[in-house]
């Protein structure tokens, strides 16, 4: 195998393949990434089991050829060199990089033994395309609610669920507190829904934003139904992440339908108020903190009480709606909506001290996340 290609492009790849390596010591084929140098480019694979990432670039290819090599040690060679070309050879099982003021030689395994990887002929049409803005919105305002524990398998993912109204529903949730975001589907077939690991949308995203732009601005979603497995592609590049079994919470009938206490708030200040409590609440166990409503005076009072440290207060003003209201949440799930909102206008709604407390961005129904109270 003889290529040449740009270190530039080279090393942009090569950045994302890596992100998916793994390190299992019994499987040191998946530490490495898999090139196939033919008709003027370079495929590129890479897979720890779970997910898999497979794209192509550009190459001055002067003989064909299969190898596969360490990919974070390769990407970090390659990341180090200037922006020139770079030449590459692979002879007795050593893949020799090189430029003009630098070289090295890479141990290599046989491309016979790196797992199959499945993909979707170009031709094939999409089940689903999400236009890339609109699916990087969704990710950043639910992923964060996914559990990143394996207790209860389903928590884990994020439930998309296409409407037959045009719309497809991201959802996740960890049992404390739950993320809704609906986004417009470009293409879809209608009244289907699938639960697809956390992680994989997250390492979607990443990819979007850096290739999302030259790549154009759609992501198109394949569904490898004998496989249990979903395809996602941006552009040249394709990320394939097994699908979850398991019935995922009937999530619909614990979203309130109204409420007795509304708060317009501004985001700034509610996040200010809650970093002076959390420098009380996070000594308390669940990061405690009493979040107390006075409608009277168009106020939020949030406060933390740690027995062997102290207490401390924060207010801050608000337009208020309805009823006082005094309920405890956890400073630290609070803090996590606020931090993936980008909307200054945030409508706060509660009914009762031991009913969720419900997020809303003002002027956009199209978003809601729940936090369930703490005991007072």
């Amino acid at each position: 195998m003889k290529f040449s290609c740009n270190q530039d492009t080279f090393s942009k790849y090569l950045n994302i393949m890596s992100r998916v390596v793994s390190n299992k010591p019994g499987l040191p084929i998946l530490n490495n990434v898999y090139f196939e140098a033919t008709k003027g480019k370079l495929v590129m694979k890479t897979t720890d089991l779970e997910l898999s990432i497979s794209t192509w670039i550009g190459a001055d290819v002067e003989n064909d050829g299969k190898i596969t090599l360490p990919a974070k040690q390769l990407s970090e060679f390659v990341n180090s060199v200037p922006q020139e070309k770079i030449d590459v050879t692979v002879e007795r099982q050593n893949f020799n990089i090189s430029t003009s003021n630098n070289s090295a030689s890479f141990n290599t395994m046989p491309p016979d033994d790196f797992p199959n990887i499945p993909s979707v002929e170009k031709k094939e049409e999409p089940f689903l395309q999400i236009n890339s803005t609109d699916f990087l919105l969704a990710v950043n305002r639910v992923a964060f609610a996914a559990a990143t524990d394996d207790i209860k398998p389903v928590l884990t993912g994020v439930k998309i669920e296409i409407k037959d109204n045009g719309t497809a529903s991201f959802v996740a949730t960890d049992g404390l507190r739950l993320s809704k975001q609906d986004i417009t589907i470009e293409k879809g077939i209608k009244n289907k829904d699938f639960l697809v690991p956390v992680r994989a949308l997250l390492e979607l995203s990443y990819i979007v934003n850096e290739v999302g732009e030259e790549a154009g601005s759609m992501v198109s979603l394949f569904l490898i139904e004998d496989k249990n497995q979903v395809m996602f592609r941006v552009g040249d590049i394709d990320i394939i992440s097994r699908l979850i079994d398991g019935e995922f919470p009937e999530y619909e009938q614990i979203i309130p339908t109204g409420y007795k206490t509304k708060c317009n708030v501004d985001r700034d200040e509610f996040l200010n108020s809650l970093k002076i409590v959390n420098i009380i609440a996070r000594s308390v166990l669940g990061n405690k903190m009493v979040l107390q409503i006075q409608s009277k005076e168009n106020r939020i009072s949030l406060s933390a009480v740690q027995s062997d440290l102290g207490k401390n207060e924060s207010n801050f003003e608000c337009k208020v709606e309805g009823d006082n209201l005094k309920i405890a949440f956890s400073s630290k799930l609070l803090s996590d909506i606020l931090n993936h909102i980008d909307s200054e206008k945030i409508l706060f709604e509660c009914s009762e001290a031991i009913r969720p407390g419900v997020f809303k961005i003002d002027d956009d129904n199209n978003f809601i996340h729940l936090v369930m109270p703490m005991m007072l």
